[in-house]
Formats: structure tokens, sequence, C-alpha cells
């Protein structure tokens, strides 16, 4: 019984990590691109760091409550996104802090400032969702 439950959570937790890496992959492609489509200036990094973070956050939310958690939202669809979503919103304010406080503070590149709050929010954010918002 023990192994079988180790072995769900080591599952869940690499199909976690894959639906992170896909929605990490949108939300660098967005903050790129709309980095450049405001104009390559680092007053609106802060606006691209949003975009990117909304378009991984919805992506994410799909994934990981249909194939991650396999949780059965209907009929709670509206409670499990804005749950999810709550999650999210505090996962982008830390994101938001380091990429700003790296970009700004020690000049670090945009993307490995990116990088480095990625590794960070991606633990909040899994250990979140599995105990409060996917919680069975």
């Amino acid at each position: 019984m023990k192994n079988t439950i180790i072995k769900l959570l080591e599952k869940q937790f690499i199909r976690y990590g894959v639906v992170g890496l896909a929605s990490t992959i949108l939300d660098f492609i967005f903050l790129n691109i709309s980095f450049v489509l405001l104009g390559n200036s680092n007053s609106f990094l802060w606006l691209a760091t949003a975009i990117g973070f909304l378009v991984g956050t919805i992506n994410g939310y799909f994934m990981n409550s249909r194939w991650t958690f396999q949780y059965d939202t209907k009929g709670a669809e509206t409670k499990k996104f804005t749950q999810f979503a709550i999650v999210s919103a505090v996962g982008f304010f830390l994101t938001e802090f380091i990429v700003l406080s790296l970009a700004h503070t020690l000049d670090l590149e945009k993307n490995f400032a990116k990088l480095a709050a990625v590794v960070i929010v991606f633990f909040w954010n899994y250990f979140a969702n599995k105990h409060w918002t996917f919680k069975k």
C-alpha cells in the first residue's frame, strides 16, 4: 500500500513537472514576444512578465486539473479555477518580486532571472495546488 501511494505521488509530481515545463515554455515565449512588442524597455518588464505568467497559468490549470491531478471539476469549475488562480496569483507576485529584484538589483538578464523564479515558484504552486485546489 505504501509503495503504491509513493508511486502515485511520484507520477503526479512528474506530471506536474511536465505541465510546468510546457507552461513555462509558453510563459517564456509570451514574455519575450511581449517584451519586444512593448519596445524592449525595462520599464515594461513587469507587464511582459505578467502576460507570460497569465498564459502559463491558464495552460497549467487545464492540464493539471485534467491530467496531473485527474480532478473531476464538473460543477466546481469556477471554484477550482478561482483557487488555482489564487495560488497562481501568489506565485505571480513571488515571480514578479524575484524577476524584478534579480534583473534590477543584481543586473541579471531577464531570462535568467525568470528561470530562478520559475524554480522557486514551481514548488510553491505544486504543494498549494495539491493540498488545497485539487485536494480529494
